[in-house]
């Protein structure tokens, strides 16, 4: 009896074993990254014919199934040690090794990727040396802790180093000996990540400064400070959890550093000390890999003013750190993440030396070498224009009309009276102004463009562009973006919206004209806000080579602030400010980071500019301009009948060109049209009056007047919902060839006069 009950105990204790595993793989959370492995985990397949059949289904699903399995980590550990006590560890990724310090196992080489990396750096030294410019290039491949520490001939670092520097027409950072003769090498590498500790990126500073016969700093000149603990990348790939964590310890030198990257976003100092409480400490430096990391030393560095250029991996995140110190500037690239050529990046930020860092495990498998690239010429020019005579090229002081010919002006309401001036004076002619009720950068950095209008419709950025393909872009920014958020988060936004323009139109000039003064303090936001949105805007433009235009200063009083005199409510200009506006937008003094393309040729001795005239501009009278005096016709004459008995606001008329790339009309598509549309932007307010050849050009132009009355309310849905709602209550009324649009607080009185007109 006591035997059957043992058996179905034993029985019930395998089945309850059984289910329980499935039950805990389905009712425990699934996380979606394992801190402690350092990486993202499988998601859910998703379940599709497509997928039985290619088999990729089963193939997801097991490996869903493997990192969610319940206890997986205890699993992975309790293996990784059977592994070690086995002798068999030193076969897996990681292995560990003096006294439980954790080695990454010996490279394996590729011959092929190793000799097309050589390839690229040396037809980037041919390119650099041809356009003599005194730029020193050094390789520095950076040893493995294994070859360095542990002494066995399986580590092929040193013959890969020696084949590398042999073959590499660059200078060389001989790091493997200096490190192999340190007094204690152990120091130089962290025992559970592959990077090097603070003390080995000090002593990789140091080597590749002596390689030039450049001076180095002292140890005693830094202070120190240890924080912990800290796992690193060998430690998540071994299993092995019970090894004893690294310190980071970090060194101050006490200069004063600014570091900036990609994002826009500016840090004081080297480390990013809010990375120490996350699970991966190593991007305190630098703030991990990032594509383009500018580091500007304002304290100076060490001897002459140097600016360095480093080709790079993840070795460089504290190697940075170190070289901040020791120049003046330094650019950190990262060719995974930055494919573009680096001429303008040696140009434009005065590049002394290049250093190219890559561990041997990187330079082994690494293909991203192949963007490393330049075009001589720029660089070629710069060396002869640092030779040329006396006379020398620099921004124009004054600016002509024909400067932004096939240029695409991006605003908002504020510039509406900037259009109405230049439509009305001759001015900006070939320039296409598009002023809109809201442009919001946050939505159009996530593709989301809703209040963006192209030739009457919504339109993406990228569908702008490419329709418009400017040699130009002005962008005007307004208020809109600080009064739905704070200062940081607006300028995250427009960085991601520039970005986006050099991604879709790289031969684009961007220039970024300053955002105008407010009259008030406002609820939701102030005039200190928009100063500090104007600072970052000229400090973001010179950092990332784009032009900024100063213009918002002529438009403030003693405070600061909008001066009444130019006031039409508290965040928009007056008409009258419109002739000033223009003026100051053609004084090249206003303009900072100015496009090198476009500059003019000085006379070195007097000053004055050679080749473009300027007196064409001085001349000028602001409405000096006049269009030929048109015949009036039946559609001048009901649009006078409707502004006698109606109160309209200042109405703008289009002309051909605005009417095609503002409202998408072709003026062949009609006989003959009036287009009207309110001066100042905070109103909905329009008018068609058009006359067209046949019933079918009615139907039709009928259809994009009411497509025109759902594009304009909501492109100011949520800016000024109650002129959306005017222009959704707007009025398209057709008699005979006859059609007219009304988006009017009185537009069913304008359709009656319309209609009465066309009576008489």
């Amino acid at each position: 009896m006591k035997k059957k009950h043992r058996n179905i105990f034993i029985s019930v204790l395998f089945c309850t074993a059984i289910l329980a595993v499935p039950a805990l793989f389905f009712l425990q959370p699934k996380k979606s990254f394992s801190e402690r492995e350092k990486r993202y985990l499988a998601e859910a397949p998703e379940l599709t014919s497509q997928s039985l059949r290619s088999g990729s289904f089963t193939e997801q699903l097991g490996s869903y199934v493997a990192d969610h399995f319940p206890g997986r980590e205890l699993f992975v550990g309790i293996n990784a040690y059977f592994d070690l006590l086995s002798g068999r560890q030193e076969t897996k990724e990681y292995f560990s090794a003096l006294g439980g310090r954790l080695f990454a196992r010996p490279v394996d080489t590729d011959l092929r990727i190793l000799n097309s990396n050589l390839d690229s750096i040396n037809a980037f030294a041919r390119d650099l040396a041809s356009t003599e410019a005194d730029i020193p290039l050094s390789l520095m491949l950076v040893p493995s802790s294994g070859a360095v520490l542990l002494d066995r001939q399986d580590y092929p670092d040193g013959a890969i180093i020696s084949y590398a520097y042999e073959r590499a027409q660059t200078g060389e950072v001989d790091l493997l000996g200096a490190f192999r003769s340190f007094s204690d090498p152990e120091k130089l590498y962290y025992r559970t990540d592959h990077h090097w500790t603070s003390e080995g990126a000090f002593q990789a500073a140091c080597v590749y400064r002596r390689s030039l016969g450049l001076p180095c700093p002292s140890r005693e000149e830094y202070t120190q400070q240890r924080y912990g603990p800290f796992y690193g990348s060998a430690y998540a790939g071994s299993g092995l959890w019970l090894s004893a964590p690294d310190s980071l310890d970090l060194w101050y030198s006490g200069k004063l550093i600014q570091v900036s990257n990609e994002t826009g976003r500016a840090n004081n100092g080297v480390f990013y000390m809010e990375r120490l409480q996350e699970r991966d400490k190593y991007t305190v430096f630098l703030d991990g890999n990032h594509s383009l990391v500018r580091i500007e030393n304002l304290s100076g560095g060490i001897g002459a003013e140097r600016n360095l250029l480093v080709i790079r991996d993840s070795f460089s995140n504290s190697l940075g750190c170190f070289l901040a110190d020791l120049y003046d500037k330094v650019i950190l690239v990262d060719l995974r993440y930055y494919k573009l050529p680096l001429t303008e990046l040696i140009v434009d930020e005065d590049i002394d030396e290049i250093l190219i860092e890559y561990s041997v495990d990187n330079f082994l498998h690494d293909t991203n070498l192949a963007f490393l690239s330049m075009d001589p010429e720029p660089l070629r020019q710069k060396v002869e224009e640092e030779r040329r005579p006396p006379n020398y090229y620099a921004p124009p002081q004054k600016l002509t009309d024909d400067f932004f010919d096939g240029a695409y002006y991006l605003g908002d309401s504020v510039d509406g009276i900037l259009s109405y001036y230049c439509l009305h004076n001759g001015k900006l002619r070939n320039t296409t102004i598009a002023s809109n009720a809201m442009l919001g950068y946050d939505e159009l950095a996530q593709q989301v463009r809703k209040h963006l209008v192209y030739k009457g419709n919504f339109a993406t950025l990228p569908e702008l562009l490419e329709a418009e393909d400017p040699k130009m872009l002005i962008v005007a920014l307004g208020c809109n973006d600080l009064a739905r958020a704070d200062v940081e988060p607006t300028t995250e936004a427009v960085a991601e919206f520039l970005n986006l323009v050099r991604e879709t139109s790289p031969d684009t000039t961007v220039f970024i004209q300053s955002v105008m003064p407010i009259r008030v303090n406002l609820d939701i936001f102030n005039q200190g806000e928009v100063d500090g949105l104007n600072t970052w805007l000229k400090e973001h433009a010179e950092t990332y080579d784009y032009c900024y235009i100063e213009l918002g200063q002529y438009f403030k009083d003693e405070k600061g602030q909008m001066a009444a005199s130019y006031s039409y409510n508290d965040t928009h200009l007056k008409p009258s400010a419109a002739p000033i506006w223009y003026q100051q937008l053609m004084n090249g003094g206003n303009y900072y980071h100015f496009p090198e393309q476009y500059y003019v040729e000085y006379d070195g001795v007097t000053n004055q500019q050679l080749e473009k005239a300027v007196a064409a501009f001085e001349e000028a009278e602001p409405d000096a301009f006049e269009e030929e005096p048109q015949k009036e016709t039946v559609l001048d004459q009901i649009y006078a009948r409707i502004c006698e008995q109606i109160s309209c606001p200042e109405m703008l008329e289009l002309n051909e060109r605005t009417i095609s790339s503002y409202l998408g009309l072709n003026p062949e598509d009609f006989r003959d049209g009036r287009f009207y549309l309110c001066a100042n932007n905070l109103k909905a307010d329009e008018i068609w009056l058009v006359e067209l050849e046949n019933e079918d050009a009615v139907q039709k132009m009928m259809d994009r007047a009411r497509e025109r009355i759902l594009v304009k309310a909501s492109s100011y849905e949520l800016y000024l919902p109650e002129e959306s709602e005017i222009a959704r209550r707007g009025v398209a009324v057709a008699k005979g060839n006859y059609l007219a649009l009304f988006l009017s607080p009185d537009a069913e009185r304008m359709r009656d006069i319309f209609l009465a007109a066309l009576e008489d």
